[in-house]
């Protein structure tokens, strides 16, 4: 374990999962003791997850007043971290070896790289790899690069993306202090907020990477498969109608956009309606 792990502060949404978020807190436990700094923060605020993260010396509990989403969750724990290198983990995620001494060491060793991600492994898909980085196609689809290749024998090497998996993200704060304290637009809640982040830290010169780490298991959709799931897909589309318009300039706005859109109705012409004729705000 590299020095630079007592530098971290691990953040930790969670909302009603307190089996999963007590198997990530005690592998991370296993791992790194009480080395890094944990915020976890309850979007149910239920006491029984305020016992649960009073267990660990080194972590401190959190809880909203409504369920703010995984970006307004991820925005109220930032403010609360102290270190120089912040990692956003999913609380449906298990630590097996040390992952991430190698995002440290990367980001300390490398002034332009802002946000760096590491391997995940998905058990429920036959142990094949979650989304190593992401790339922004030029029409407006994102490449998931690697997603399903077996993990154990998938050849990872290190590569410069467009945006990072927020199941696994880790940040310099100073990223965060470039964008004017602003991790994630909370009107998204969840949904695209990490690839946001991402598009908002590379046009203020940020580069985001691929960093080959032991493996993670990420079980994956254990909170968003509670939800339905058409729902989620349109709330998906706003957001990244929202960040495109935000993010992109001229040319986003007279090519990528319309191509997206094109992808959209072709994807769910009832959505696409939805969005068109009845916009929504939040």
């Amino acid at each position: 374990m590299d020095a630079l792990v007592d530098s971290l502060s691990i953040l930790i949404v969670t909302w009603n999962g307190d089996e999963l978020l007590a198997n990530c807190l005690d592998s991370v436990a296993r791992v790194y003791s009480t080395h890094p700094e944990i915020i976890v923060v309850d979007n149910a605020a239920a006491p029984s997850t305020r016992e649960l993260v009073g267990k660990y010396p080194n972590a401190k509990y959190l809880s909203t007043k409504e369920n703010l989403g995984f970006a307004g969750g991820n925005n109220l724990g930032f403010v609360a971290t102290t270190r120089k290198y912040v990692l956003l983990l999913n609380n449906d995620t298990i630590i097996h070896e040390d992952s991430f001494s190698p995002l440290l060491r990367f980001l300390a060793a490398n002034a332009k790289v802002g946000i760096v991600q590491g391997t995940m492994n998905t058990p429920a898909r036959n142990n094949g790899l979650d989304v190593c980085g992401e790339d922004l196609w030029p029409w407006g689809l994102l490449h998931h690069r690697l997603i399903g290749k077996p993990t154990a024998s998938t050849k990872l090497k290190a590569k410069r993306v467009f945006a990072a998996k927020g199941a696994m993200l880790m940040m310099k704060r100073e990223v965060v202090d470039s964008l004017d304290g602003e991790l994630f637009d909370g009107s998204f809640r969840n949904y695209f907020e990490d690839i946001d982040f991402c598009f908002r830290a590379r046009k203020r010169g940020w580069q985001t990477w691929f960093i080959p780490t032991p493996p993670i298991d990420h079980l994956c959709a254990q909170t968003s498969g509670r939800f339905d799931q058409r729902d989620i897909m349109e709330r998906y589309f706003r957001n990244i109608l929202k960040s495109f318009h935000r993010n992109f300039g001229f040319w986003g706005h007279l090519f990528t956009i319309p191509c997206f859109l094109l992808a959209m109705f072709v994807r769910s012409p009832r959505i696409f309606f939805r969005i068109i004729i009845k916009p929504r705000q939040g």
